[in-house]
């Protein structure tokens, strides 16, 4: 039974979305934007993207973001941007995530922000010039460059991705 709600969530309610795969990497939208759906808040459950960089020069560097929920009644989620914030979680929190069971997540690394959406809500709209820690100096260099793709690896129960 469970399948077939899978496939009915896959091909009917959600066209242009696919399930993802656990430790894949995926291209990203032209716009630099990653959109999943996840159907539950699940506590301790994380949704890891390790974002490929590229640097003027060709050079590849990769960069983790991470989310994960704390807390399943209050919907609150804590994150960590590596070499921008403390890399562990319930240390960070997004804000206002919507407590709906579903969620539309929508992020968008830019060269200056890495913004993240739930249902409508920007929950996060970090400044890496800004907002790193004092002791996180590469940070900014490093994610101010082009991404080309993301791998994701999360052990969520249902993650859909915009293909």
């Amino acid at each position: 039974m469970l399948y077939k709600l899978q496939i009915k969530l896959k091909f009917v309610i959600f066209p242009g979305w696919i399930q993802a795969v656990y430790r894949n990497t995926y291209p990203l939208i032209s716009d630099n934007t990653l959109q999943f759906i996840t159907t539950d808040n699940e506590v301790q459950k994380y949704i890891g993207m390790w974002y490929n960089l590229v640097s003027e020069e060709g050079g590849r560097v990769g960069r983790w973001f991470g989310m994960r929920c704390e807390n399943t009644t209050s919907s609150q989620w804590s994150y960590y941007i590596e070499g921008c914030t403390v890399c562990n979680y319930n240390v960070q929190f997004l804000n206002s995530v919507p407590r709906d069971k579903v969620k539309h997540w929508i992020i968008n690394k830019t060269s200056t922000h890495l913004n993240i959406v739930c249902n409508k809500v920007t929950v996060l709209n970090f400044n890496f010039a800004t907002d790193s820690d004092p002791d996180k100096t590469d940070g900014e260099h490093n994610w101010s460059r082009e991404a080309e793709s993301v791998y994701i690896e999360f052990n969520v129960k249902l993650l859909l991705i915009m293909q």
